[in-house]
Order: C-alpha cells, then sequence, then structure tokens
C-alpha cells in the first residue's frame, strides 16, 4: 500500500472538504417551497382515486391509518404520490409482523387488522409521507442522468431540528423503466385532480439507521471496520470518516455511496500486500542464518528461498488474519500510513450522490469518486450493470488499478448486500478492494 502515497498525501483535505460543501447538499427547503396550486380538476383527488382502485385498497388503510387522507385530497395542491399495490403492502406486512401474517393468501381483513391495530398511527404517517412528493412529477419529468434526481418528500425526520428538512426520495428513469430509489414503477401516471400516482412495486421504508450503524454491527464489514478507525487515527474532531458516516446531526444533509469490501476482500488484498513484506523478512533472516553457519552465498540464497517459500503463506495468513490487530500493528505503520489508508477508502465513496444498482449505466461508465477531492484528474472508478427487466441481475465496480472488476453482490433484501439504505446514504457490499494507483 505504500506505492498509494503520491495519491493520499492528502487524505485529511478530503474530510474537510465533506464539511465544506454540506449546504449544497439537500435543497429540500426551496424546493418544497415551489409548489404551483394546479389548475381545478373534474378528475378525482388523490385520495379519492385510491379509494376507488382495487388495487391499491391497502395502502389507502395505511394512509387512512397515518391520518394522511385530507392532504391527499386537497385539489389547492400538486402532488406525486408513489402507491405500493397490495401485493407489496402485503409483503411489507408480512415483514412487519415478523413473519407471523404470510406475505400472500390470507383475507384481505387479515392484512387490513394489522394496519389498523399493529401499525403505530406515527410510523404509518412516515411511511405515507415517504410516498408523497410536493409537487406533480409525471415520469416523462423524471431525469434520465446518472445517478437519480433527490426530491424532497413529506417526511421530516427531525421536525425540532428545523421545520423545513425533509427526507429526499430518489427517483430515476432509462430506457427499461422507473425508480423510487431502487423500486420498480410498475404503473406510471396515473392522473388525478390534484397531480399523478405511481404505483411501485414495493413499500418504501424510509431509512432510520446511519451507514456507520451498519459497518459497525456487520460481522462480513469488519475489516472495513478497522481500516476506517486507523484511517481516522490522528484526525481533527469533525473530519473523520467515522464522523461522516455516523453522526446524525449531518446526516440528512449527506449523499453518499458506500461500495464496501467484505471481510473475504479485504482479507485479500492484505494478504496480496502483505506476502512480500513478510517473505522479503523471512528470506533476510534466513540467509543471515545460513551466512553465519558458514553457508556459501549461493546456497544460503537457495536456503532462504526455500524457508520463506514454505513459510510466507502461514505467517502472511496469521498476519491478516485479525483486522484490529493488522491495522494497529506498529511494524506496518511504515507500509500502512493512515493517509494511505484513508485516500483508499475515500476512493470507495460518491460524495453527493445516491447511487441505487438500478442507477448503474448498462455500458461501462467512469464516476469520479471522492478521491477526486484530491486528486482531480484522477479517473475515478468504472461502473456496469446487467439488466432482467427492470431489476439489477449483476453489477460490477472496477478500481483503476485493479485487473478485473469487482462484483456488487446483489441482494436487496432488509440487511441485505445491494442497496442498502440509510439516512445518510447508500451502502453496496462488493468482493474486492478497489485500488486507486
Amino acid at each position: 500500500m505504500k506505492s498509494y502515497k503520491n495519491y493520499l498525501k492528502s487524505g485529511i483535505a478530503a474530510l474537510l472538504l465533506f464539511m465544506g460543501i454540506l449546504s449544497s447538499c439537500n435543497k429540500a427547503p426551496d424546493e418544497i417551497g415551489m409548489i404551483i396550486p394546479p389548475t381545478q380538476s373534474s378528475l378525482s383527488a388523490i385520495g379519492d382515486t385510491l379509494k376507488l382502485s382495487a388495487d391499491d385498497s391497502l395502502f389507502y388503510k395505511i394512509i387512512v391509518r397515518g391520518g394522511m387522507l385530507n392532504l391527499l385530497k386537497d385539489k389547492s395542491k400538486a402532488y406525486t404520490l408513489f402507491s405500493p399495490n397490495n401485493a407489496a403492502v402485503r409483503q411489507f406486512v408480512s415483514g412487519a409482523s415478523g413473519g407471523l401474517i404470510p406475505p400472500s393468501g390470507a383475507p384481505e381483513a387479515v392484512y387490513v387488522g394489522f394496519i389498523n391495530s399493529s401499525l403505530p398511527v406515527a410510523n404509518a404517517a412516515a411511511i405515507v409521507q415517504y410516498h408523497i412528493l410536493p409537487q406533480a412529477v409525471p415520469a416523462a419529468a423524471i431525469p434520465t442522468t446518472f445517478p437519480n434526481l433527490a426530491y424532497p418528500t413529506f417526511l421530516n425526520p427531525s421536525p425540532s431540528a428545523s421545520p423545513l428538512l425533509r427526507l429526499d426520495g430518489y427517483v430515476s428513469r432509462r430506457a427499461n423503466g422507473a425508480w423510487l430509489n431502487n423500486i420498480p414503477v410498475i404503473a406510471a401516471d396515473r392522473m388525478a385532480g390534484n397531480g399523478v400516482i405511481h404505483s411501485i412495486a414495493a413499500v418504501s421504508v424510509p431509512p432510520s439507521t446511519l451507514l456507520w450503524d451498519r459497518i459497525n454491527a456487520d460481522a462480513d464489514l469488519t475489516y472495513l471496520k478497522a481500516a476506517i478507525q486507523r484511517a481516522d487515527s490522528g484526525a481533527a474532531p469533525g473530519t473523520s470518516l467515522q464522523y461522516v458516516l455516523g453522526t446524525q446531526a449531518i446526516a440528512p444533509g449527506l449523499n453518499l455511496t458506500v461500495f464496501a469490501p467484505n471481510n473475504t476482500a479485504f482479507k485479500a488484498a492484505l494478504y496480496a500486500q502483505a506476502y512480500p513484506i513478510v517473505y522479503g523478512q523471512l528470506y533476510q533472516g534466513a540467509y543471515a542464518l545460513a551466512i553465519a553457519g558458514g553457508s556459501l552465498p549461493a546456497d544460503a540464497a537457495i536456503f532462504a528461498a526455500n524457508y520463506a517459500s514454505a513459510n510466507a503463506p502461514g505467517q502472511t495468513t496469521a498476519l491478516t488474519s485479525d483486522p484490529v490487530a493488522f491495522f494497529n500493528n506498529p511494524a506496518l505503520y511504515p507500509y500502512l500510513p493512515a493517509t494511505a489508508v484513508k485516500g483508499i477508502l475515500v476512493y470507495h465513496v460518491l460524495f453527493g450522490q445516491r447511487a441505487f444498482t438500478p442507477n448503474i449505466p448498462t455500458t461501462a461508465t467512469a464516476v469520479p469518486t471522492l478521491l477526486n477531492s484530491v486528486v482531480p484528474t484522477h479517473p475515478g472508478i468504472t461502473l456496469s450493470a446487467t439488466f432482467t427487466g427492470p431489476m439489477v441481475t449483476s453489477a460490477t465496480v472496477k478500481g483503476i488499478a485493479n485487473a478485473t472488476a469487482s462484483n456488487v453482490l446483489i441482494n436487496p433484501l432488509p440487511n441485505g448486500s445491494s442497496d442498502q439504505h440509510y439516512v445518510n446514504g447508500v451502502l453496496h457490499k462488493i468482493d474486492q478492494v478497489l485500488l486507486p494507483q
């Protein structure tokens, strides 16, 4: 890793940049202020339209439960509602019940009963608010550019902090569909008297935890956690990676995408870096011992090479088996300075962008990372995705110095490995460490 020093001398500067441009991240107050009352329409309002729609009956119950019906019946305003269909709500209820209610097949009264008796009113309101944009956004107005467009929703996660603060919904459109975050739109542009309804394939539960919460608790990300802590050693208050990833006060103003190497990926990368060091040390020790024992230089070289080849694999594996011990081993500090670790880590972060897998281009595309804040001319990482219908079935991310692309480990389910959505960003697990040089 020592070879990365030229690019990574200013790792701390990259973190300072985080704090310097926070004010440019969320523009929710300005956008919310641009609500334009629509011309009165003879069409029914969104709330009344849903009431009459057989496939929206369950989400309608959530709207009523959360006390949001009058808002969606107000024809003096314009809204966009992303409405999960009944199949999506049944899946949601099944998960919320801990599996006690099946995801399909039960009478509708069972799902309605859970919504009316077990879904807290505040939770129902938050879910509905997170599905509402305070302006009419037909499908044609949804952008097709990478990665997506952040629209403020009606959900304010912290009214005491600011009455204008809103969580964003991330909408995008491509040739093969449209999405809210990573959830496919299955029927677009159902026009209503006060806006537009887009039916979606799942309930979009608003995020409530932080990226650091996931990294800190995930047993498959212990190497990433230790690397972050090593990178933060000596960092000034408010400039560390952990501060950016895990501070609630600034989280709603951040849009991050983190490509998180899992433990297997880190072990492989650390082994590749440590093996030459271990081999060299074993070789030198064995060579010196042979010479001291009276061997000729040629014979000592053969002995040392055989000894190092036999013992370096096991010792390197042992050295890299404990992430905390590895990143805090003073003997490795010359080869693994904190700034180098920080520079490698910021190469795994997109700043100001939440890229869900459906937003990844289908042709290999270079995208700048946070490292570009220190090295503006760096080519960044290369992203590519393969779709089956509206779903991403494979995706890759390649570092400039990686021989092959890393795979995004596709599993978008809660606590899965892709499209994991948090208050301050999105996390995707990958199977290689990305190398910037």
